[in-house]
């Protein structure tokens, strides 16, 4: 009875080990994986998962792309806040001082009917 129980502990161990071994190798060696591996891929939509994906029919090719540099320098960040300085000059210039505020709104009485 011990025998039995150490060969049915030894075949289950193998089996897990065999399968584990041909999942690992069936996903490193597909077509998404290689892809990958040299910075775009492609795949294909087999149901929504996401609300941002709720109009992409099933079957729709989708890219992604990996970015290698990942870091910038000192003057690549200098041309990104001008940048940014600049976009928020423009969006202050948008601005229409005609309506009234949040705050301008709280300070005005008679908002209320009052009736006894």
């Amino acid at each position: 009875m011990d025998s039995l129980s150490v060969f049915l502990f030894a075949m289950s161990g193998i089996t897990l080990a065999v399968g584990a071994f041909y999942l690992m190798h069936s996903a490193a060696t597909s077509e998404p994986m290689k892809n990958y591996r040299t910075g775009t891929w492609t795949t294909k939509v087999k149901r929504p998962v996401h609300p941002e994906m709720r109009d992409v029919e099933p079957g729709t090719e989708l890219m992604g792309v990996n970015f290698g540099k990942t870091e910038c320098d000192l003057e690549e960040y200098k041309d990104l806040q001008a940048r940014i300085d600049e976009l928020k000059r423009e969006l202050e210039e948008f601005e229409r001082p005609d309506l009234p505020s949040d705050d301008e709104e709280d300070d005005e009485e008679g908002g209320l009917v009052v009736r006894k």
